[in-house]
This record gives C-alpha cells, structure tokens and sequence, in this order.
C-alpha cells in the first residue's frame, strides 16, 4: 500500500532539480503534490491558499530564507507539517528549526529512504 494515499505535500526549494527528485519521490509513494516555490515568499502563499498536508521547506533560498518561512508559518498555523531541508548539516541550525516547530529535518543529497522515514515520522504513519 502506498505511503502517501494522496496526502497533500507542498515542495519549496529554490533548485528546479531538487524539487523535481521530491517530486518523483512522493508521486512514487502515493502523495498528491499541489504546489512547488522557487522561493520563500511564494511559499507562503502557496501554503496558505493549499493548506497542505506536508510540506518540505529548503533553508537557503532567495526572497525569504527557509526559517522566516518556518517561523511565519508555525506562528499562524502551529499544526503544520514542515519537514526542513539543506545542503548545511549545522547542528544549530537544525534544533533552532526544530524548537521553532520543524517536525523532520532531512539533508541534501536526497536519500529517498532517509526522507521516507522522516515522511512517516511527521504524519505518524
């Protein structure tokens, strides 16, 4: 049975490549995409019109960087399934995403089964 069953994942990274290997990943399981952003700003608005059920956010990216999109988006809806993503394994970083509400924090390179797991620990799947 697929993971997913047509949960709704928004996927926000500034690289074309990187949110198509998301993209392949989810679809592969089941998941429903609704939204791809290229940047922070349009990721705030893809949230709010789509309310997804996932989202994976990137941290460095051009208009408004990964956390300010975290923070503004856990500070109005606190509920929300974010799965943080980066290139930069700073362990810094990561607690500051994670105490701000990230509930995943996974890094580049994807490795699918490395996501997958972080998929079912965020849903509770």
């Amino acid at each position: 049975m697929p993971l997913g069953s047509g949960q709704r994942v928004l996927i926000v990274d500034d690289s074309p490549i990187m949110r198509q290997m998301l993209v392949k990943i989810f679809t592969d399981e089941g998941f429903a995409i609704v939204g791809e952003a290229a940047d922070g700003q349009e990721a705030v608005t893809m949230f709010e019109q789509l309310q997804p059920d996932l989202t994976t956010l990137d941290i460095v990216m051009p208009k408004m960087r990964g956390i300010e999109v975290l923070e503004e988006l856990m500070g109005k809806y606190p509920s929300a399934n974010i799965i943080m993503a980066s290139s930069v394994s700073d362990a810094r970083t990561v607690m500051h995403c994670l105490k701000m509400g990230a509930k995943q924090y996974i890094t580049k390179p994807y490795d699918e089964a490395k996501i997958l797991s972080a998929v079912k620990k965020t849903l509770g799947l």
